[in-house]
């Protein structure tokens, strides 16, 4: 596989690293970099709506993942 953004020897040095790892390791990666990026769409979405509570912000980040339609049925808004 070939990163576009990246050079050729850092790719080599990546996937060496990823060959390296046991399953465990890269599913620990995966969960830590999925938290972070979690962690960012809600500091974006407390920004954007600072007055929210705890519960409409995880709603309008339902509605940035999953459509309003959708986060409308699973959260039992109108």
């Amino acid at each position: 596989m070939i990163l576009s953004d990246t050079s050729p020897a850092a790719s080599e040095v990546y996937f060496r690293r990823l060959a390296e790892m046991t399953p465990s390791q890269r599913v620990d990666v995966g969960a830590a970099l999925l938290n972070a990026g979690d962690s960012l769409q809600r500091a974006a979405m407390r920004r954007r709506y600072p007055f929210a509570d705890d519960s409409e912000i995880t709603f309008h980040i339902a509605v940035t993942r999953f459509g309003l339609d959708l986060a409308q049925k699973a959260y039992r808004r109108s």
